[in-house]
């Protein structure tokens, strides 16, 4: 059996909404909601239904990436290279990372991307330079809904999201309880690195979040980190651990006895499970190369 078409269906506990594209009313566009509960809403169009336009950019310039033989880049992920200067908007990366930059979501939460080469066989990468109406500087999460319709309407993109059971980490809270400090409510988000060996990282942290805890560390996990404590609001805490990378690893390195598994549960009270779990993912449903302008 098919999978049901988008005009037929209102899926029901997705990580989405639908809103209508900018410029074309009849096109759909995902949009991430992370401060509430996810649905979708399904909309005709935006003259149909009476809302607004997407939030576009006012220009951009979308170029393929083009590097000289000795050069190397690595692909844009989770928004890392969205970069922000007065109402410019600069980044560059493969469509897969793009997606994700655009989405908030995490390269793993993404599949059916297309693996687009450049003319020496490298991942297809993009650069795109772009300006926000009036002079003010856009947020971060507004530029990311002008990505989404620049996405829609420059590289014909087209993709739905739905659940998948993935293994994944539990990031809990341990028996013993959370050993980090309540943050004042006033206090403002500080991090401080510290001087450590090679592979060896460490920083200061103040009135961080679990969920703001999870981003910084997760790139030194081998499948995705969820954050499980039910602890809110910012902690003061100070964190050192081996980095993921053993190449960075010295053998007699004091890092070597540092994993973050361990380091997390003695300095901070908090467990790494193994488990399974449904994360929320993107599918690209269709995209097309786009034409240089």
């Amino acid at each position: 059996m098919g999978r049901t078409p988008w005009s037929a269906r209102v899926p029901l506990d997705p990580l989405f909404s639908l809103r209508s594209g900018p410029a074309r009313g009849s096109a759909h566009q995902l949009i991430y909601c992370p401060s509430m509960r996810p649905i979708f809403l399904l909309l005709a169009s935006s003259a149909l239904c009476g809302q607004p336009a997407a939030p576009a950019f006012e220009v951009a310039s979308v170029k393929p990436l083009v590097l000289a033989p000795n050069q190397f880049a690595f692909a844009t992920v989770a928004g890392a290279g969205l970069r922000i200067s007065g109402n410019r908007v600069t980044t560059q990366g493969t469509l897969l990372g793009l997606v994700a930059a655009a989405y908030n979501v995490k390269d793993f939460q993404i599949s059916g991307a297309p693996k687009w080469t450049d003319s020496r066989n490298r991942e297809q990468l993009y650069d795109i330079a772009a300006k926000t109406e009036g002079e003010g500087t856009p947020s971060m999460a507004q530029v990311r809904l002008m990505l989404q319709t620049l996405l829609a309407d420059r590289f014909q993109l087209k993709l739905h999201g739905e659940p998948k059971v993935m293994p994944v980490y539990d990031l809990t809270v341990d028996r013993n309880g959370p050993k980090m400090k309540p943050s004042a409510p006033d206090a403002a988000t500080h991090t401080e690195s510290l001087s450590a060996p090679l592979g060896l990282y460490g920083a200061k942290y103040s009135n961080l979040s679990l969920d703001q805890l999870v981003v910084r560390i997760s790139p030194n996990f081998d499948r995705p980190l969820l954050d499980k404590t039910g602890l809110r609001g910012g902690y003061d805490f100070t964190l050192q651990y081996t980095l993921s990378n053993r190449d960075l690893v010295a053998a007699d390195s004091p890092a070597t006895d540092r994993p973050i598994f361990l380091e997390l549960q003695q300095q901070l009270g908090l467990k790494v499970v193994p488990a399974k779990e449904p994360v929320e993912c993107l599918l690209i449903d269709h995209a097309e190369k786009p034409s240089e302008n």
